[in-house]
């Protein structure tokens, strides 16, 4: 995991979206979908960089795919910077 990549990833306002609906467990793309307000495709695009920066497992079970957040210290991480903006 790449800190540059990490901090890249989280610096756009959908993946943060994305990494918030799998804050408490592991979620179908199909719910993740709407709560982003983004087109599927889209949405897969983000998905793609949140892997790449190793913050999301991804796993197929028939046809769907689910996602999980890989390290549970990244919504610490999140959380500080909330802390800091107020």
């Amino acid at each position: 995991m790449n800190e540059v990549e990490v901090f890249k990833a989280l610096g756009d306002p959908t993946r943060l979206k994305i990494l918030k609906s799998v804050h408490h467990g592991e979620k179908c793309i199909c719910e993740i979908v709407p709560s982003t307000g983004k087109s599927q495709p889209n949405v897969s695009q983000h998905l793609k960089v949140l892997k790449n920066a190793g913050l999301i497992h991804k796993r197929k079970e028939g046809t769907n795919i689910f996602v999980l957040a890989s390290h549970k210290d990244v919504f610490q991480i999140i959380d500080i910077v909330n802390r800091m903006e107020g």
